[in-house]
């Protein structure tokens, strides 16, 4: 049996640091990186390059677009919002012609209302669940308890997906109906 070697210890703790702190680094060149390319895109739009302006959006936010609509983002004051907005919802929302709307099935006002309202009941109800089952785990013993907990936890975590998903609909709810340019 071998004993334990504080040398062993400290070489692995170091590792550890060594690999945080090269992590650390890696994150900060690529926020620099995004910077530099922020900037470029700035000199390609002033500059009216539409390929390059084209290429670096694309880099940047992994979105296709024409020349005119990457400017209009741009210059929009809710550019960051929007641009999530695009990522984050495909084939729901689109940037054309300078204006930010809804697409496909997604125009027609009912079916955002039933879109929405089934949302809210999913989260309603998970949360209600998981309410009853963490009362329940106080009246039951050891091993019903542990499963009651193991059906709470997934519950948690899909109710905490839904509030953020909620969010996100309030909030491109709210980039669609405002008309600022």
């Amino acid at each position: 049996m071998e004993s334990f070697n504080i040398f062993n210890a400290l070489a692995g703790m170091a590792s550890v640091m060594g690999a945080v702190a090269v992590y650390q680094f890696k994150l900060s060149q690529s926020k620099k990186a995004r910077a530099d390319l922020l900037a470029q895109l700035d000199d390609s739009i002033a500059q009216e390059k539409k390929h390059s302006t084209g290429e670096l959006f694309y880099l940047l936010h992994g979105l296709r677009m024409n020349f005119e609509d990457i400017k209009a983002i741009c210059s929009d004051g809710r550019s960051a919002k929007i641009v999530h907005a695009l990522r984050k919802t495909p084939g729901i929302v689109t940037h054309e012609n300078g204006r930010f709307k809804y697409t496909g099935i997604f125009e027609k006002l009912w079916v955002r209302q039933i879109n929405k309202f089934v949302m809210r009941l999913l989260a309603y109800v998970m949360a209600a669940i998981a309410l009853v089952s963490i009362i329940l785990m106080g009246f039951l013993d050891g091993t019903e308890a542990l499963a009651l907990l193991i059906v709470v936890a997934p519950l948690a975590a899909f109710f905490g997906m839904q509030v953020k998903d909620i969010r996100h609909d309030d909030m491109v709810e709210s980039l669609v109906g405002s008309d600022e340019p």
